[in-house]
């Protein structure tokens, strides 16, 4: 477990808060765009 936090500590501090932020920001807009292109092929709990 000690081994598996040390590894995530040292990839974390590699990316700064800036980089990170453009990352979600990319993935959030790519799931939009997804999501808004096939809103059909979304499913969910009481969906048909």
């Amino acid at each position: 477990m000690n081994k598996l936090s040390s590894k995530f500590n040292l990839v974390a501090t590699r990316f700064d808060s800036r980089t990170v932020r453009l990352v979600v920001t990319l993935a959030s807009l790519v799931m939009f765009v997804l999501a808004a292109g096939a809103p059909d092929s979304v499913g969910g709990i009481g969906m048909q």
